[in-house]
Parts: C-alpha cells; sequence; structure tokens
C-alpha cells in the first residue's frame, strides 16, 4: 500500500466519523429524554409522599395548638388557604406548601360536651389535591391520565379546657 492511499483510507475515516455526529447527537437526545422521565417519576412520586407528611406534621400542630386553646366552640369549622384567619388556622397553613396543596381545607372539630368523661377531644383534618407534574406533561401529549390525587391527614388530641376535669 503506497502513501497516497493509505492517506486516503485514513481522510476517508475521518470523513465517516465526523458524519456520525449528527447521529451521536440525535441518539444522545433519544437517551437523555428516557433517563429525565425514568428519574422523574420516582421524583414525583417522591414530592406526593413528601406532601403527606407535610399535612401530616400541620395536622398534629394544628392540633397541638387547639388542645390548649381554651376558647375554642364545639362543633366544626374550616377555611382554605390561603385565606385562613385565627391562630390554629394561620399556624396550620403556615406548615403547608401552597405549591404542592394548593387550595388546602383546613378543619377544626372539637366533640360535644357530654358531661359524663373527661375525654372530649379536638381534631385537626387537612386535606387537598396533589397535582402529578409527569402526568399533567403526559396529557400535552395526548395521552389520557388522572394527575390528582386527594392527601387528607388529621390528628386527634384531648382537649385541656374542660371544665371539671
Amino acid at each position: 500500500m503506497s502513501f497516497d492511499s493509505y492517506s486516503l483510507l485514513r481522510r476517508s475515516a475521518f470523513i465517516g466519523l465526523t458524519r456520525s455526529s449528527g447521529q451521536a447527537a440525535v441518539e444522545f437526545t433519544l437517551t437523555f429524554l428516557l433517563l429525565l422521565v425514568v428519574a422523574w417519576i420516582p421524583a414525583d412520586f417522591g414530592l406526593a409522599f413528601y406532601t403527606g407528611q407535610l399535612a401530616q406534621n400541620a395536622a398534629r400542630e394544628g392540633a397541638r395548638i387547639a388542645a390548649a386553646d381554651s376558647t375554642l366552640l364545639e362543633g366544626t369549622t374550616s377555611c382554605v388557604m390561603p385565606s385562613c384567619t385565627g391562630n390554629i388556622f394561620k399556624e396550620t397553613a403556615a406548615r403547608l406548601s401552597p405549591a404542592l396543596l394548593p387550595a388546602a381545607t383546613i378543619s377544626l372539630a372539637l366533640d360535644p360536651d357530654t358531661g359524663t368523661n373527661c375525654n372530649r377531644m379536638v381534631t385537626v383534618a387537612v386535606s387537598g389535591t396533589y397535582n402529578f407534574f409527569f402526568y399533567r406533561l403526559l396529557s400535552w401529549f395526548g395521552v389520557s391520565a388522572n394527575h390528582n390525587t386527594p392527601i387528607t391527614r388529621q390528628t386527634g388530641m384531648r382537649w385541656e379546657a374542660q371544665s371539671g376535669c
């Protein structure tokens, strides 16, 4: 093999590599999108689980504050975030993320006074709807999927301001 044919062979191999760079970019893009989907699905479910934990902690903190409040009235009251007023509702709402649980409802219930025991309970419930981002993304591409899931957490504690106890 002469020097010229060797040079020509090297040059044609180099040209073949440069022509396949477009193919590599397409393969990288497709692989990257697949890896992005594989990574986002567990992250989205993790955010839903985290939102449930936030709701549980908010309900627990609201019940803790309500259990020590001597000015509560019997019955059930509720508010929808972000228009919550009152100390118990504000403190409960402060522990929720409006981005993860938009328009959450916070309910406060005090058991009626039966007079027979000292076990009146105060219950704080937090409920809302978590929107899965990945399913919304799929709906943009025409795939029909339910992307909302309800999250409801509640905590009950013994009301400390019971008379005669």
